[in-house]
């Protein structure tokens, strides 16, 4: 995948976290999947969903945060159409809010997955969903 997909909001899939986010894994926690964006992370483990939100214009600073599995209140994954480059994938996390006119408002974690990586999207769907079933 190229670098303009990246900077669109396209995500690579992989197990393995560019973040070396094993090292905040508990005992028995394992990655499922991790999304990378150009310089950004979505990371689903077996217990939660981490993020690392990287900053500056070197990239230095990053923010890691993690929501635990029971403050996922809902995943959602909407596949690409015939004329749509990527799917759609959307998780509802307590906790996630950011200020709208002085509001507190809930924000989903949300990202697209290319068309070609469809089948990724549905398994990491597959196995969200079956994590929040159990």
């Amino acid at each position: 995948m190229g670098l303009f997909d990246r900077l669109i909001g396209h995500a690579d899939v992989n197990a393995k976290s560019s973040y070396n986010l094993e090292r905040f894994l508990g005992e028995g926690e394992k990655l499922i999947a991790v999304f990378r964006f150009a310089r950004d992370e979505i990371a689903v483990t077996n217990n939660g969903v981490f993020t690392v939100d990287v900053q500056g214009i070197m990239g230095s600073k990053k923010e890691y945060k993690y929501f635990p599995l029971k403050g996922v209140k809902y995943v959602s994954y909407e596949s690409a159409g015939t004329f749509d480059a990527d799917a759609d994938i959307k998780i509802g996390i307590d906790g996630n809010t950011e200020l709208v006119n002085n509001m507190p408002v809930s924000k989903p974690l949300s990202f697209k997955i290319p068309k070609s990586q469809a089948a990724e999207g549905e398994k990491f769907f597959k196995l969200l969903k079956a994590a929040l079933d159990a």
